[in-house]
């Protein structure tokens, strides 16, 4: 079973900063941005740590730092022997979602071997619907410290970046065939299969719920998967479209943000090879939401509206 994923999120601040260029939201030549893959999956890996209580491959220690793959297997796994990567499937939440590679040195040195699992979960590069207005207020910070001879703190100025509205449009894939020969062993399956399914949660939750300066205030808006029996089309988001006022300038979601129609046309083609739909919208979208699930069903297809 292969599944399709697309997710909208709108953010009023800064989605995903270029560290190369003053952490500026990544502007494309149609004033567009853009989001990683990077991004998305770090916020279900937070979500999934900070509210779940899961074990991370892929995290930060106690100062801030991203791990050595290394020594995180080490931490996670014990001594670097064996089937590394079948031990982190076990244990970890990222690694049956997002795959693995794990150095194994030899020694003091470098020289070593390394093993391998490409992610079943993969995410497209996003990019928001709408053009984006850069908004780059100059801020200003003052510090406690030693003072100047005139008695003043000292001060420094220093540039924030920021979009006035963007709405991030987010394709992703699950395919267990990237499991391989873990597909076979049933107790490492059951594990993949329960990190699938908390998927919806860590995307719509973890993007409500990450609260820091960079990131704050961002909301999910739509989330459609379609869990396909044996095919992927790889064509999802380019059966919802979103209306021309929003591809615009657009300052906010606006009403009736997105057109359906060429949804339910194509998933009532393909209804022999679709196990289930599920959807899940915002407050202010329920309406339209409930209206595609009705469109869906009436033409004989297994729809399941999400929530918490």
């Amino acid at each position: 079973m292969t599944t399709e994923i697309l997710f909208y999120y709108e953010s009023m601040q800064n989605p995903n900063g270029d560290p190369g260029f003053e952490n500026q939201p990544r502007l494309m030549p149609d004033d567009t941005i853009m989001v990683t893959d990077v991004r998305i999956k770090r916020t279900m890996r937070d979500y999934a740590r900070d509210v779940k209580g899961e074990t991370l491959f892929v995290d930060y220690d106690k100062d801030g730092n991203a791990t050595k793959a290394d020594e995180k297997a080490k931490e996670i796994v014990g001594p670097l022997s064996g089937d590394v990567i079948g031990k982190l499937l076990d244990k970890t939440f990222d690694v049956p979602l997002f795959g693995a590679l794990v150095p194994i040195r030899k020694g003091s040195g470098d020289e070593g071997s390394s093993e391998k699992l490409t992610g079943p979960l993969q995410f497209g590069i996003s990019r928001s619907v709408n053009k984006v207005q850069i908004i780059n207020p100059t801020i200003v910070g003052r510090f406690v410290g030693k003072e100047k001879t005139n008695g003043k703190q000292f001060s420094t100025f220093g540039k924030f970046y920021s979009v006035e509205y963007a709405l991030i449009k987010v394709q992703g894939a699950v395919n267990p065939r990237n499991l391989v020969k873990y597909a076979e062993d049933k107790a490492l399956l059951k594990k993949f299969n329960e990190k699938t399914s908390m998927i919806h949660d860590c995307m719509w939750n973890g993007t409500n719920q990450l609260i820091t300066r960079s990131k704050y205030p961002q909301r999910s808006i739509l989330y459609i998967d379609v869990d396909y029996k044996d095919k992927i089309y790889n064509d999802l988001p380019n059966l919802v479209d979103e209306n021309k006022q929003l591809k615009e300038m657009a300052k906010n979601l606006g009403n009736a943000p997105f057109d359906f129609s060429k949804l339910v046309s194509v998933m009532s083609k393909r209804k022999s090879e679709i196990n289930k739909i599920r959807i899940r919208g915002a407050e202010d979208i329920s309406d339209d939401v409930n209206s595609l699930a009705s469109g869906l069903k009436k033409n004989g297809l297994s729809v399941e509206i999400l929530s918490d």
